[in-house]
């Protein structure tokens, strides 16, 4: 069944499947972090989406108690979730203090942004966001940096585009010019490459943007698409 079949606007069956494989990928294991780790800081992400008024609770908080976490680790979830203005250099440091890698700090972006993407889509089309499922495997995390990664100037080491960054590159950002938002997360390469498939689906592909004459949506330009885009940014605070 059609993940938002409850929408009273059709969701093609690309997109809701995409969305129920964002869903799903929360609750197993990541680089970084244990399935029950992930799905810990997603609930506490939600919880904090909640407490705020941005979202509506579907009852799964109590995911949040399901693994041990660091204190920092929440305070990090909790912050991103709520749009990351508080997100600076020094934030990032004391992070890193009480001991939180690069690598995990990374991870636990990605998660959060992901799963805050799928709640405000679900809110836009006027259903309740889907709820998380319950962590199942008990398989240990890789814990593997990528040796392409580099001090590019960001707060943490990323992957520069090809030929630099080597096949683990091309498999994140292909062959071309890799902008910078689309390295944010390159330290994890399986979290850049989940939010370029997003991208892909839902923006512009890896092939098209840099194109500014193409716009992926028929009747609307791509200054307009960007201007959209940008307001929207604006809106959230976005400091990026």
């Amino acid at each position: 069944m059609n993940l938002y079949a409850d929408s009273t606007y059709p969701v093609d069956d690309t997109h809701a499947a995409l969305h129920r494989d964002e869903l799903r990928s929360l609750a197993h294991p990541g680089t970084w972090g244990t399935a029950a780790e992930r799905t810990a800081i997603a609930a506490e992400s939600r919880r904090a989406r909640c407490e705020a008024g941005l979202q509506e609770s579907v009852g799964d908080e109590a995911l949040a108690d399901g693994a041990e976490l660091p204190a920092a680790a929440r305070d990090l979830a909790r912050r991103v979730a709520l749009g990351g203005m508080s997100v600076d250099r020094d934030f990032f440091e004391q992070v890193r203090g009480a001991g939180i890698g690069a690598g995990a700090y990374v991870e636990i972006v990605g998660v959060v942004a992901r799963l805050a993407h799928l709640d405000v889509f679900a809110r836009g089309i006027g259903v309740s966001s889907r709820p998380l499922a319950a962590p199942t495997e008990t398989r240990a995390p890789r814990r593997e940096r990528p040796h392409e990664a580099c001090d590019e100037g960001f707060f943490v080491p990323s992957i520069p585009a090809a030929p630099a960054g080597g096949a683990v590159a091309e498999s994140i950002y292909g062959k071309g010019p890799a902008a910078n938002i689309l390295r944010s997360l390159s330290l994890v390469p399986d979290e850049a490459r989940r939010l370029n498939r997003i991208l892909d689906t839902e923006y512009f592909s890896m092939a098209s943007i840099f194109d500014l004459t193409y716009s992926s949506l028929e009747g609307v330009s791509r200054p307009q698409i960007e201007l959209v885009a940008a307001r929207v940014s604006a809106l959230n605070q976005c400091f990026y």
